[in-house]
């Protein structure tokens, strides 16, 4: 089963495609997506294929902040019945739990969740992805889209105190500072909107508690239609764990709230199970670690999960063939023979 999104995720897709040197409906081809999304923000399609169409795109452009162009003009429309919902919200926290809840109607590739620490709240931001190299440009884009509704809802007022990003920095930051305007980190732990805890309190002006009701009600009725994924949900388990060292079936199960023989049964009715999701998802991360930032082997292991570098060499290896330095070179090399392509063309 594939991760869907609504086609607002490529929301104003054709005007910035153009604007930095694409054709935009070719680009649109070869990702295998209709001509129509450009029109129709309410087509279900593949969040791979959008993530994948958002990196090729900042690739062939030269344009590392491709995914932050897209969400610069964003409104808070874009998110279709769900705007609705957290519109109504009384305060800013419970609009972020809205969001929280509901986001799988809007896009089933992005997902939020709240962490406390002490005085600070971390709003993070993951997507589901499933090829290499397709988080970068969706990992940006969803961020500055979830702080412009922040910051739309609260009339311009609300203010968070940092942007982390697992990535490293690009070589200009100008697109970066305009579209989020706030300090911005990376090659941190995480992806995440990092705030006060008490600007979360903030009331939202002219919300309606009889309107928010209503909206609930009938996403709710969407939510209990709309096909459970426990796989996908299971991945989003483990990548919230993996950094804590105790990722394991009996604490993801009870994540999930359920004992571990149902979870055991429900993935396999999708051919899957908590150790292959482990190993997936350490997969991926491993690969988005080493090819964009400059973390030393023993901070991977440790964000993956492993006791120690060792060990996460020796899981790496028998994965890829490669040690992780052999597999981080081989792409550096892949990456630099591509750019210099691109320049000769």
């Amino acid at each position: 089963m594939h991760t869907l999104t609504r086609s607002a995720s490529l929301t104003d897709y054709e005007q910035v495609a153009r604007s930095v040197g694409l054709d935009p409906f070719r680009m649109l081809q070869v990702a295998k997506l209709p001509a129509s999304v450009i029109d129709d923000p309410n087509l279900m399609i593949r969040a791979d294929s959008v993530g994948w169409l958002l990196e090729e795109s900042a690739r062939l452009s030269g344009q590392e902040a491709f995914g932050l162009l897209l969400a610069e003009t964003r409104s808070l429309g874009n998110l279709g019945m769900v705007a609705l919902a957290i519109r109504e919200e009384p305060t800013l926290r419970a609009a972020v739990e809205s969001s929280i809840r509901y986001m799988r109607l809007h896009n089933a590739g992005v997902q939020l969740r709240l962490g406390d620490a002490g005085d600070v709240v971390l709003l993070h931001v993951d997507v589901n992805v499933h090829r290499l190299g397709t988080c970068r440009q969706a990992i940006e884009q969803s961020t500055a889209i979830v702080l412009r509704t922040l910051t739309m809802l609260t009339r311009n007022t609300f203010r968070p105190v940092r942007i982390c990003f697992t990535h490293e920095s690009p070589a200009s930051l100008e697109v970066h500072r305009r579209v989020l305007g706030t300090t911005v980190d990376f090659s941190q732990e995480c992806n995440a909107i990092v705030c006060r805890g008490r600007d979360l309190d903030m009331p939202i002006p002219a919300a309606d508690a009889a309107l928010n009701r209503e909206v609930r009600r009938w996403l709710d009725i969407q939510l209990a239609n709309f096909p459970d994924e426990p796989a996908q949900r299971t991945r989003q388990v483990v990548r919230m764990l993996l950094p804590t060292g105790f990722c394991s079936t009996d604490r993801v199960a009870q994540h999930l709230g359920m004992n571990r023989r149902t979870l055991h049964r429900q993935l396999a009715a999708e051919g899957q199970s908590v150790t292959t999701i482990i190993d997936d998802v350490r997969t991926e991360l491993a690969e988005e670690y080493l090819a964009n930032s400059r973390r030393k082997l023993y901070e991977v292991a440790d964000l993956l999960g492993f006791s120690s570098a060792a060990q996460f060499s020796r899981w790496f290896r028998s994965q890829f063939g490669k040690t992780p330095s052999d597999w981080a070179a081989h792409h550096r090399e892949s990456k630099a023979a591509a750019g210099t392509s691109r320049t000769r063309r």
